[in-house]
């Protein structure tokens, strides 16, 4: 089950007010003023239109209305850290070794993770563990594609903006030569040269980059826990001591992890005790 990345969010939105407080602390006029400079159409087309433009030629129209569906994960979160996955391994080892295969079915139904779901209920099925790790491989190379694909489409967009910027600063500055005696148009070609680089590297830098960066960490750590459950699982279905099923996952758990793990184990414990 996911959880809101709260500090995605409050990345994104601490980086567009820094850029807004930069452009009211300096400037003249009132804040609608220092806000309308910074603000023209036609930087908007040449910037955010033409990268557009460039990702529709390098992708299907199909596969950019999958990425905004995909890069919603940079958003989300975990809610089970890889502590409480051995730890949920742990009790389902038990349970199995006590009572059997099949009295983990009432469990598969209180479990809120698909792939830990699927995984035990093959092998509650009977299934061969050569086919469980076969099909369980398959969907988590199928999830990092995914992942990985909406992850390289925000890195072509980082590079597509401010190159559309520099576009937008050549237009800007061969429309303020061409007439070098027209102070209005001097002006309006100076401003659209600065703002379709400034466009350019908002998007490339506050936006684009850091959710393609997002997304490749959590991916890699999604990856790393459903390797952990893949393990878990035919580790259950071999029949294995508990024991030596904690001792397998640990080895995927970082030193933080693994005091965090043994604080659930001691509140079970006291739990346990308390009944």
């Amino acid at each position: 089950m996911k959880k809101h990345d709260i500090m995605t969010t409050v990345g994104l939105s601490v980086g567009v007010i820094c850029v807004i407080y930069g452009i009211m602390v300096g400037g003249q006029g009132d804040i609608a003023q220092k806000l309308k400079i910074f603000f023209d159409l036609s930087s908007i087309f040449i910037t955010v239109g033409g990268s557009i433009c460039a990702l529709l030629i390098n992708y299907p129209l199909s596969e950019l209305k999958k990425i905004f569906k995909v890069s919603m994960a940079a958003f989300k979160e975990d809610s089970m850290n890889s502590a409480d996955i051995i730890s949920k391994f742990i009790n389902l080892s038990r349970k199995a070794r006590r009572e059997g295969l099949l009295s983990l079915e009432d469990s598969i139904a209180e479990l809120q993770d698909d792939f830990l779901k699927k995984g035990l209920q093959m092998v509650v099925d009977g299934i061969e563990p050569e086919t469980i790790k076969e099909v369980m491989e398959l969907e988590m190379d199928e999830m990092e594609r995914r992942h990985r694909k909406a992850a390289d489409v925000f890195k072509a967009w980082a590079a597509y903006a401010p190159a559309f910027g520099m576009i937008g600063t050549l237009i800007g500055l061969v429309q303020m030569l061409a007439n070098l005696s027209d102070s209005a148009n001097l002006a309006s070609g100076m401003a659209k040269a600065l703002i379709t680089t400034f466009y350019g590297s908002l998007i490339a830098n506050l936006y684009c980059n850091p959710m393609a960066a997002n997304l490749n960490y959590k991916t890699d750590i999604e990856v790393s826990n459903k390797e952990m459950m893949l393990e878990g699982i035919l580790a259950i279905q071999s029949g294995v001591n508990p024991r030596i099923v904690q001792e397998k996952l640990i080895s995927y758990l970082s030193p933080e992890d693994r005091k965090h793990l043994n604080e659930l184990q001691a509140e079970g414990e006291e739990v346990v005790e308390n009944v």
